[in-house]
């Protein structure tokens, strides 16, 4: 009996530690991701001809798409943050309604936001993107009764 239960005990901390390992191999490549994601968009903002052809025919000036492209850092920098648990819901709150205070917070979720709530892979994801759009609807709300 003692034997069988100290087996289960080591195979069950087994695998807790596979888990763990896991969630922290994730994270490592969704920080990796992101450091990649970060050093494409610098790229694109110090370079205007890359800046054209990712910007949609029509939709927005450069001026405009360079804004945007400031703002994704910050947005996808922020998400990064929320999947390594470096924020949570509340202080990832606080960080999105400063963001939305700004215009081109609100001008990047009113253009982006459908597409990022479209990649949305995970539920993690999904809290982001509500945390994000609920913030984006106040400011919006506020702007509206100020004008």
């Amino acid at each position: 009996m003692k034997t069988s239960h100290v087996v289960l005990t080591a195979a069950a901390f087994g695998i807790a530690h596979l888990v763990q390992s896991e969630r922290q191999n994730r994270r490592r490549l969704a920080l990796h991701a992101e450091e990649i994601h970060q050093d494409l968009i610098t790229e694109a903002l110090s370079n205007p001809a890359l800046r054209a052809i990712w910007t949609a025919p029509g939709k927005l000036p450069d001026e405009e798409y360079t804004k945007i492209l400031h703002c994704n850092r910050l947005i996808s920098f922020l998400s990064a943050k929320f999947r390594a648990g470096l924020l949570d819901t509340a202080s990832l709150r606080v960080q999105a309604r400063w963001v939305m205070a700004r215009q081109a917070g609100r001008t990047y979720w009113a253009v982006l936001g459908g597409f990022r709530e479209e990649e949305a892979v995970d539920r993690v994801d999904r809290a982001f993107n509500t945390i994000m759009a609920t913030e984006h609807a106040a400011m919006v709300a506020v702007d509206a009764m100020g004008t």
